[in-house]
Parts: structure tokens; C-alpha cells; sequence
């Protein structure tokens, strides 16, 4: 069953509960990966992440519309094409960034796809299309500093 069947058959709670989970998830793998972590730059890194999924568990929990009311920044695509490194105690900066980014652009579909199952409900849609821009926020967040760190001008 895809995703936009498995919502039609849920209620508004499931629905939330799922979106929780997710982030839930996000934060459990960032954690694995920070306690993992070799160097202070990576752990840091991971903390900013487990931050960030930590505020969208609680709006989620909250449905904290008015977090949320900015305009998504372009995706970058960068880290689209490259394949997802497996977590392991030996990940470098750079695995960890195309790791992350390739995790919130799913997030961000997840999102989009609830946004348009309720397009008849303004408010719903609206607040599943705010997270999925905040996800695709950090997605270009992540993108930019892996460009900026790993993609040589020229």
C-alpha cells in the first residue's frame, strides 16, 4: 500500500501520530549517529539535526500552525543523485550531510503528499505544507554546506 492510500484510510489522530513517529525516527537515527560520531564537528552537527526534528515533533504534537509561516527556499538537488551512505561509526562529514539531506527530502514528500490529500481542508493542507517546506529548508540547508564543503568552485 503507497502512502497516499495508507492516509486515506486513517483518521486525523493516525495521521498526526504518524508524522511524529517519522520525526520520532529522524531524531532516533540522528542520536545513533551523534553517539557514534568520531569528531566534535559531526556530533554538532547531529545535535543541530536532533534540535531541529525535535521542534517539528512538538508543532506536530501541538499543531503549531504559526511556527511555520515562511516561504520554502529552492532545492539544490545536490545530494539527488548520490547514493545514501549506510550509518556506521566511521561516517564523515560528508556522508553524514548526504545522509540528512536525502532524509528530509523524503520527509518533505511525506508532507507534500499529506498537504494534497487534504486540499479541501485549508487549514490541514496548509500546515502539512508548511512542514514539508521547513523539511525542504533544511534539506538546502544541508545542500548548501555540503556544497560549500565538498564541491569545488571552478
Amino acid at each position: 500500500m503507497n502512502l497516499k492510500d495508507q492516509i486515506n484510510s486513517m483518521d486525523m489522530d493516525d495521521i498526526i501520530q504518524m508524522c511524529v513517529h517519522q520525526e520520532q525516527q529522524a531524531i532516533d537515527l540522528y542520536t545513533l549517529a551523534k553517539d557514534q560520531a568520531r569528531n566534535e564537528s559531526s556530533r554538532q552537527k547531529f545535535q543541530e539535526l536532533i534540535d531541529m526534528e525535535t521542534k517539528h515533533k512538538v508543532a506536530l504534537q501541538n499543531f503549531e500552525i504559526e511556527n511555520y509561516i515562511e516561504l520554502p527556499p529552492a532545492d539544490l538537488k545536490v545530494t539527488d543523485y548520490l547514493m545514501e551512505p549506510v550509518l556506521g561509526v566511521t561516517m564523515t562529514t560528508q556522508e553524514i550531510l548526504i545522509l540528512a539531506a536525502k532524509r528530509e527530502g523524503k520527509t518533505a514528500t511525506m508532507y507534500q503528499d499529506l498537504s494534497d490529500h487534504f486540499s479541501m481542508d485549508k487549514q490541514l493542507s496548509t500546515f502539512f505544507q508548511m512542514m514539508a517546506d521547513e523539511e525542504l529548508r533544511h534539506k538546502h540547508d544541508l545542500e548548501t554546506e555540503y556544497e560549500n564543503e565538498f564541491m569545488p568552485e571552478g
